[in-house]
C-alpha cells in the first residue's frame, strides 16, 4: 500500500490548520507548543522540517505570515526573537509596516507571482515583489480582498474558493502559472486556506474534510 502524502487531522482539536501553521520554502512554521507527534506526521506529510515560533506573540502563523520559495513576509509587530527565528531560516525576510498586519490572509503566492490585498500601498508592494521575487498584482478573489484566506497555492497546483468566477479562475491560473481548482475543505469552508496546508509534496486539511473534498484536492495539488 502507498502512502499518499496526505494527511487529514486537527491542531489542539481545532479543523484550522491554516491558521496555526505556515509553509515558506523548505521549512513548516509551527506553534512551539504543538505535540511532537502532530509535528511528526505534518512533517512527513509535506516532505518539510518544522520550525517552532511564535508571531505577534500569538500562535496564529498562517494569519501573519506570507511567502514563498524565495523569501517570506512579516509585519512590523512580530517581536525581536520572532524576527530572529525567522531569519536563522536563512531567506530574504522583509518587515513590513502596514496598517494591514493579517499579511497571511493579505498575500497569497506561489514562485511564479503574488496575488495581495487592494490596500497595501505601492512601497509595500514592491517590498513583496522584491522578497519574493515575482510579478505582484492587487486584486480581490469574488469581491473579497483577503485573497491569502481564500486559496492555497504551490508551485505544483492550487485550490480556491468555489466563489470564484470563471474569468477570475482564468487570471489566476495564468498569473501563477499553475493549475487551480475550486473547492472547499472542513465540510463546505470556503476560506480554503483556513483548514488547509500545502507544501509541493504534500497537503495536510482539517480532519472535518470530506472524502469528495480530499478527491478535488488531491487533484488540485497533483498528488
Amino acid at each position: 500500500m502507498i502512502n499518499l502524502p496526505l494527511i487529514r487531522t486537527s491542531i489542539w482539536g481545532s479543523p484550522n490548520l491554516g491558521i496555526y501553521l505556515k509553509v515558506v520554502g523548505n521549512y513548516l512554521l509551527v506553534p512551539p507548543n504543538v505535540k511532537e507527534k502532530f509535528i511528526r506526521e505534518v512533517e512527513e506529510a509535506l516532505r518539510l522540517r518544522a520550525v517552532p515560533t511564535k508571531i505577534y506573540d500569538t500562535n496564529l502563523l498562517g494569519i501573519f505570515i506570507a511567502g514563498n520559495e524565495n523569501g517570506l513576509i512579516a509585519p512590523a509587530v512580530a517581536g525581536i526573537e520572532e524576527i530572529k527565528t525567522l531569519e536563522s531560516l536563512g531567506m530574504e525576510l522583509e518587515i513590513i509596516n502596514s496598517r494591514i498586519t493579517a499579511l497571511g490572509n493579505a498575500i497569497l503566492a506561489n514562485s511564479y507571482g503574488a496575488l495581495v490585498h487592494p490596500g497595501l500601498s505601492d512601497e509595500d508592494v514592491e517590498l513583496i515583489r522584491r522578497t519574493l521575487k515575482v510579478p505582484v498584482v492587487r486584486g480581490k478573489i469574488s469581491g473579497i480582498p483577503v485573497v491569502g484566506s481564500l486559496s492555497v497555492i504551490t508551485d505544483k497546483g492550487g485550490i480556491v474558493t468555489p466563489s470564484v468566477s470563471e474569468d477570475e479562475l482564468k487570471k489566476l491560473r495564468k498569473h501563477f502559472s499553475v493549475d487551480i481548482y475550486p473547492g472547499t475543505v472542513n465540510d463546505g469552508v470556503k476560506f480554503v486556506k483556513l483548514g488547509l496546508v500545502a507544501s509541493k509534496e504534500g497537503v495536510a486539511v482539517g480532519a472535518l474534510t470530506t472524502p469528495v473534498e480530499l478527491d478535488i484536492i488531491t487533484q488540485a495539488f497533483g498528488l
